[in-house]
């Protein structure tokens, strides 16, 4: 209700009695529409604060305000310093002027055309949020038909109607607002018999004179719990508390401080609830692919029978072959058909065998580790989440967010957003790799989103995708076999994806560079290293999203 046209005629009466004698010395701003002017009476300055935000319009006065020393603007310095004659309001609007010796402020509450305008008596106007030349001549034409008065504003409500008063009070003044109608159309359903226009002229009467009250649920120390409304003593509503006030400054000020606390501890409140929900997503989801590794069976003595079975033939494999025929001495003189890369030597097919039965054991190993890493993790976000649920106070979800490390702002979530446009794959639930869908996300993979010490893949010589492999820590080695893997994801997608096997240069991130004037998705190596791989998703790699 803070809006509310009687509201704005009280702060006008009670602004005439608490600011003569004062002087505007300087208007600034040093926020997205909220302009401030600085008084002073000689002897202590005040502030008038006006928001002209978008549904969340207001005026008040301020004793004290902390002026930024950087990033502000002045405004009006044209018109002022001034000294206030009065303040009025308009007879049928809601519009607030502050009238001054050679000129007139004016506050305009539009939606979004909300907006406050200085004009001199030769009829020229600046305004605080930017206008077209018509609009300038629309408000300059329409402020010098307008009646401003600084009394009361009781209207005759005392009319011939059809059918609905109050439909038709409303229709024939609209500037009543919904909370004057309403609290008047509830007063008239509690208490039959009484003249509905005696009824609306004892609530406008009450908005002028009653006490006002911000009522909210919860406390005052805490005051996290549900939204606040500034109203009048005895209107009716819902809130459990309320927190009394006799001038509209007062009130609206506490009223501010209660919605700007209210509404940190709510934005807080989300961003740790976004980060648990993210944190619990992702340890569980590598939990679970860590418990599926271990519940799968292990191929790794496979492997090595298949690699040791090789190794006893290899007077007997070719390069070429695409398979060979063994007798398997292991089990039982058996034949056995083992495929080969016939693209390798008889000793490469050996190791490629080998190094598999390898890849498997440290994926094993690997999974039981994680296991008890994620596990851990999984048990510690359970008690930061209670300790979560337990905070109630803006001070301890303050803290909560010091120990995490959360900035709370939203651009702390930009590099995350980023990934949605990248293919995400995980490979043996450990090893995050990402790769772009197009030019342009080729570019914004490797120019924004790879770290230096990623390892960064491509197709070498044909068109592809840039790939790049997250390296958690550049303590650790990278295996290997993960390369190779990363590399065949490179080549899968990439104009080699139907060749038998292909070349896949890589590099770390660090060694890739854009120079200016390079065509979407190209890049230049400083170094490079060539793996010559399968151009395939390979096994163990689980695509996570595709979005």
């Amino acid at each position: 209700m803070f809006r509310n046209y009687f509201i704005l005629n009280r702060f006008v009466l009670e602004a005439n009695a608490s600011l003569k004698g004062y002087r505007i010395i300087s208007a600034f701003t040093q926020e997205k529409e909220k302009l401030l002017f600085e008084l002073s009476n000689g002897i202590k300055s005040k502030f008038i604060e006006i928001s002209t935000s978008s549904h969340f319009e207001f005026i008040t006065i301020r004793d004290n305000y902390s002026r930024a020393k950087r990033n502000t603007i002045d405004f009006f310095s044209n018109y002022i310093p001034a000294n206030i004659v009065s303040f009025e309001i308009s007879a049928s609007d809601r519009i607030i002027r502050i009238h001054l010796e050679d000129s007139s402020i004016y506050f305009f509450i539009r939606g979004k055309y909300s907006n406050v305008i200085i004009i001199d008596k030769y009829n020229r106007a600046e305004f605080f949020k930017k206008q077209t030349d018509s609009y300038t001549t629309e408000i300059v034409k329409e402020i010098s038909n307008t009646n401003f008065i600084s009394n009361k504003n009781i209207p005759e409500l005392n009319f011939e109607y059809q059918n609905d008063y109050f439909v038709e009070a409303k229709n024939r003044f609209p500037f009543l607002g919904k909370e004057i109608i309403n609290e008047a159309k509830k007063r008239a359903s509690l208490v039959k018999g009484l003249v509905d226009f005696i009824i609306l002229e004892n609530v406008i009467e009450e908005a002028l004179e009653n006490k006002l009250d911000v009522c909210f649920n919860g406390n005052t120390s805490n005051m996290p719990s549900g939204n606040a409304e500034l109203t009048i003593n005895s209107f009716h509503n819902d809130f459990t508390k309320r927190k009394e006030f006799d001038s509209v400054a007062a009130a609206l000020n506490y009223f501010l401080q209660f919605k700007f606390t209210h509404d940190d501890y709510h934005d807080i409140q989300k961003t740790i609830s976004k980060y648990l929900s993210k944190e619990f997503e992702r340890t569980s989801e590598k939990l679970n692919n860590a418990r599926s590794i271990i519940s799968s069976e292990s191929k790794e003595e496979e492997y090595n029978r298949i690699g040791n079975l090789l190794l006893i033939n290899i007077s007997v494999m070719k390069k070429g072959m695409e398979f060979i025929e063994l007798e398997d001495v292991y089990k039982n003189n058996l034949l056995i058909k083992i495929k080969l890369i016939k693209t390798l030597s008889p000793k490469q097919n050996v190791d490629y065998y080998f190094e598999k039965a390898k890849s498997e054991r440290i994926k094993f190993e690997l999974a039981k580790e994680n296991i008890k890493f994620f596990k851990a993790n999984f048990d510690k976000l359970k008690i930061i989440e209670e300790r979560f649920n337990k905070s109630k106070t803006i001070d301890e979800l303050k803290m909560l967010m010091k120990e995490l490390k959360l900035s709370g702002k939203e651009s702390s979530d930009d590099h995350d957003d980023i990934r949605n446009k990248f293919k995400h794959f995980l490979i043996e639930g450990k090893y995050n790799v990402f790769v772009g869908k197009d030019s342009a996300s080729n570019d914004l993979l490797t120019v924004k989103f790879a770290k230096q010490n990623d390892y960064w893949f491509h197709a070498r010589s044909v068109s592809g995708s840039h790939v790049v492999l997250r390296v958690q820590s550049s303590k650790e080695g990278m295996p290997k076999s993960i390369l190779k893997k990363a590399a065949s994801l490179a080549a899968f997608y990439s104009k080699s994806k139907t060749s038998g096997t292909a070349p896949v240069s890589y590099t770390f991130k660090k060694y890739v560079i854009k120079k200016k004037g390079m065509e979407p998705g190209k890049v230049a190596l400083l170094k490079e290293e060539v793996l010559l791989v399968k151009p395939e998703i390979p096994s163990g790699c689980e695509l996570l999203t595709n979005e």
